[in-house]
C-alpha cells in the first residue's frame, strides 16, 4: 500500500473518531444548563395589596392599595453543579414604581441539567425539596402535560399543553397552570398579618365586588381582633420554545385572600394581595434571540459538524481507493514491463 493511501486512510479514520467524539461527548457537555447560567426575567403590570405602614399607623382609609404599578423580575443562578445535577437560587423581587421592594421571595432547587426535573440535593447545598419543574422546562420540550412546583404552595401543579403558536419568529409551545392552595412560602407569610382589627377586614370586603363580598352578619359574628390565615389562587400562561426550552414570554396573575376559622372550615374574608403581570417587549425579544442563538450552535454541534466530519472521511477513503487501484494499474502496463515480457518478442526473431 502506497504512503499516500496509508495518509488518507489515517486522516479519514480521524475524522470519524471526531465525529463520534463531537457528536457523544461534546453535544452532552453543551446540551444542559450552563454552570454559569445567570438570567434575569423581567415583569410588568399591576398589583393590589395592604400597606402595611397604614395599617401601624392606624390609617384604616389607606390600608389598602389598588393597582400600584409594579415590576416583578426574577433572577435565576446557578450556584453549583455536581455531574448531571446544578444547585440554582431562585430569586424574586416584586418593586414599586419608585424602585421601593414591596417583596422577596428566595429559595434554592436541586434540577437535573437537561430536563430539569427535581434531584436529590448535594450535601451542604442547602436546596429545598420539590417534585418536577420549578425553574423552567426540559430543554427538549414536548408537546404534552407536564407537573410543575408551585412554591407558593408548596404543592404540585399541572401545567397543560394548550397550543403551538409563533412569538417572534420562533415556535412555542404555549401551556397554562391553574392552581389553588393554602399560601405556604415563608417569606410571603412573614410580610403578611397574623391577625386584623375586624373593621379593617370589613372596609377591605366593601372594596370587593357585591357577589364577592362576606356575609355582613358572619362578619360582625367575627372575634375582634380577627385570626388570619392565606390562601393563594394563581393563573399562569407560558410560552416555552420548543428546540431550546426557553422560556420566551409567561404572564401571572396571583390572589392572596385571607381566611379565618368558621364553624364549618375556612371563611374567606377579602383579598390582601393581587397581582397580575406579563413580559416585557424588550425580554421577549431578547429571549426569542437567544434561542435562535442556541438552537443553531446545537444544530451544528449535534447535526452538521459530526455529518460533515463523516462526509469528508467518506470522499478521503474514496480518493485512496482510486489512487491505490490507479497506481496499480500504472505499474503494471509501464514499458519497462513490455520490454521485458518474453511474449512481446516478434515470432521468429532471432533470440540475443
Amino acid at each position: 500500500m502506497r504512503k499516500s493511501t496509508w495518509i488518507l486512510s489515517g486522516t479519514a479514520a480521524v475524522l470519524v473518531a471526531a465525529s463520534a467524539v463531537t457528536r457523544l461527548v461534546v453535544f452532552p457537555a453543551v446540551h444542559q444548563v450552563p454552570d454559569d447560567t445567570d438570567s434575569t426575567f423581567e415583569y410588568t403590570g399591576a398589583a393590589s395589596l395592604l400597606n402595611a405602614a397604614a395599617l401601624e399607623s392606624g390609617d384604616l382609609a389607606n390600608a389598602f392599595l389598588t393597582d400600584v404599578p409594579i415590576t416583578l423580575d426574577r433572577r435565576v443562578q446557578v450556584v453549583e453543579t455536581d455531574g448531571s445535577t446544578a444547585v440554582v437560587s431562585d430569586d424574586v423581587v416584586v418593586a414599586g414604581q419608585d424602585g421601593t421592594e414591596l417583596s422577596t421571595t428566595s429559595h434554592r432547587w436541586s434540577v437535573d441539567r437537561v430536563d430539569l426535573e427535581d434531584r436529590p440535593a448535594p450535601d451542604g447545598s442547602e436546596a429545598e425539596e420539590h417534585q418536577g419543574l420549578v425553574i423552567s422546562w426540559p430543554l427538549e420540550p414536548e408537546e404534552r402535560d407536564y407537573t410543575l412546583w408551585d412554591s407558593t404552595t408548596a404543592t404540585e401543579a399541572p401545567a397543560v399543553y394548550d397550543r403551538t403558536e409563533e412569538l417572534e419568529g420562533r415556535d412555542a409551545y404555549v401551556f397554562t397552570i391553574d392552581h389553588a392552595g393554602p399560601l405556604a412560602d415563608p417569606a410571603i407569610l412573614e410580610g403578611l398579618p397574623t391577625a386584623l382589627p375586624r373593621d379593617v377586614i370589613a372596609g377591605i370586603a366593601e372594596t370587593l365586588p357585591a357577589e364577592a363580598r362576606p356575609d355582613p352578619a358572619a362578619l360582625g359574628a367575627l372575634p375582634d381582633p380577627v385570626p388570619l390565615s392565606y390562601a393563594s389562587t394563581s393563573q399562569r400562561v407560558a410560552w416555552v420554545d420548543s428546540e431550546t426550552g426557553t422560556v420566551l414570554d409567561g404572564t401571572l396573575e396571583q390572589t392572596i385572600v385571607a381566611q379565618t376559622e368558621g364553624p364549618e372550615g375556612p371563611v374567606t374574608l377579602a383579598p390582601v394581595n393581587t397581582m397580575a403581570v406579563e413580559g416585557t417587549d424588550e425580554g421577549i425579544q431578547e429571549r426569542a434571540d437567544d434561542a435562535e442563538s442556541a438552537a443553531t450552535m446545537l444544530w451544528l454541534v449535534r447535526m452538521a459538524v459530526p455529518l460533515g466530519l463523516l462526509v469528508v472521511a467518506v470522499l478521503l477513503v474514496a480518493l485512496a481507493f482510486w489512487r491505490e487501484l490507479a497506481g496499480r494499474r500504472a505499474s503494471g502496463s509501464g514499458p519497462g514491463n513490455a520490454a521485458g515480457d518474453p511474449a512481446a518478442t516478434p515470432e521468429g526473431s532471432p533470440a540475443v
